[in-house]
């Protein structure tokens, strides 16, 4: 099949998708989210809780010398459960079509929140990375929301140009320079922020996209191209992502410097073992593993369950990733097909990479383990793409009832 044919295809799909689009849109959302939900909500719900435990286990000593009590990490990461909860349900129960209508104001405000990051009263710095907002209730990090928005805005621009060129009659281009150009600004806000993880992230989440629409082969090659300078000349620029480099290539050159992190890392999964030590007895989380609540997590899961706790673990995030690429393949609308594929594609590569680091398969990147680390915007944001795959999931349901009733 040419690209052409692809396009053609794409515009066919966009077309009778219309067809629909009203009552699916209108429909009265069900209490619990058929064809595939369960199969969606219950891989979170028990990694949510996975999280929460493993949390406490991990934090409980550091949280009791810092803070006075034992549960101060874990009370803040269910504290985040309820507008966690909320966000699902928005993603679930708002139509697609209020989100695009308004993408590129909620685009905008999020790039702006990700810049404001730098200024001095409401920004905060936390080891020498600006990535968070003191909004009075609680600090949050905007960049985790705008990864998710920038997916969105990116399948618009797509639905909209997909909709100029079928009027126009004309082959498939990417006409839209300026909104493409204004999709650029979420990695450079991200990437000023010293996130280099999180800008990999949404970049591979938009290349997704792109793959499914029918982008020709021959443009990713000048693609790949561009980024891999980038990525080279982000870590050139940055003494400290160098260190990082040479700490992942050797982190025995500096046992007690840059390696002492991914060292202490390697020991917790060696204690592990088979069955593990039991929940609760790290010895790594003792001071010995730095961060063992947020980035690696993993590895205190690891020394306490030992294998069996990651075979579990991979278990629940295989059959997650299951159900939503299903939502790739069965979407009821183009649109549909391209925003589980931007939901699919971050998820997917957040949590190779967060356990690739681990393991030390990949540099240090700070960049949290989906639903499980600490972290209160991370938690709101991935429930709000459950949310969203959730709707998905529900229009492929009508659809289906709807085809049958025609037939």
């Amino acid at each position: 099949m040419t690209s052409s044919d692809k396009y053609k295809t794409n515009k066919d799909t966009l077309d009778d998708s219309k067809k629909i689009e009203n009552i699916l849109d209108n429909s009265k959302p069900s209490t619990w989210i058929t064809y595939g939900g369960n199969v969606l909500w219950i891989p979170v719900i028990a990694l949510t809780g996975f999280g929460i435990l493993f949390v406490y286990s991990a934090s409980s000593v550091y949280s009791a010398q810092h803070y006075g009590t034992e549960f101060y990490f874990a009370k803040k990461q269910a504290f985040f459960l309820l507008p966690s909860l909320l966000a699902a349900i928005a993603g679930a129960m708002i139509p697609f079509e209020m989100y695009y209508r308004f993408i590129k104001y909620l685009f905008f405000i999020l790039v702006t929140m990700t810049f404001a990051t730098h200024l001095p009263g409401i920004g905060r710095k936390v080891y020498g990375a600006s990535r968070w907002l003191n909004l009075g209730i609680m600090p949050i990090q905007p960049s985790e929301f705008l990864r998710v928005f920038t997916i969105i805005f990116m399948v618009w621009i797509i639905s909209k140009q997909n909709t100029e060129n079928k009027k126009l009659n004309e082959p498939k281009k990417y006409p839209l320079l300026v909104e493409y150009s204004c999709l650029l600004l979420a990695p450079i806000a991200i990437i000023a922020q010293k996130d280099l993880g999180t800008t990999v992230v949404v970049i591979t989440g938009c290349l997704g996209i792109l793959f499914i629409n029918g982008l020709p082969k021959r443009y990713f090659a000048g693609i790949f191209g561009i980024l891999l300078f980038g990525l080279i000349s982000a870590i050139l620029f940055e003494p400290y992502r160098i260190a990082r480099v040479m700490t992942f290539l050797n982190p025995f050159k500096d046992p007690l410097g840059s390696g002492f992190q991914v060292i202490q890392s390697f020991v917790a999964v060696a204690n592990g073992g088979l069955f593990g030590r039991g929940i609760g007895e790290s010895q790594q989380k003792l001071f010995f593993l730095p961060e063992a609540h947020t980035d690696f997590i993993l590895a205190v899961i690891t020394e306490e369950m030992g294998f069996i706790g990651i075979l579990v673990l991979t278990i629940l995030y295989s059959v997650l990733y299951y159900a939503i690429l299903r939502l790739v393949i069965y979407g009821s609308t183009h649109r549909d097909r391209l925003l589980a594929t931007g939901a699919f594609s971050m998820l997917v590569v957040t949590t190779i990479i967060n356990m690739g680091v681990v393991a030390g398969a990949l540099p240090t990147k700070g960049l949290p383990l989906p639903f499980i680390s600490n972290g209160g915007s991370a938690l709101i944001a991935n429930y709000f793409i459950i949310g969203l795959m959730s709707q998905i999931s529900r229009r492929i349901y009508l659809q289906s009832n709807l085809n049958k009733k025609v037939i």
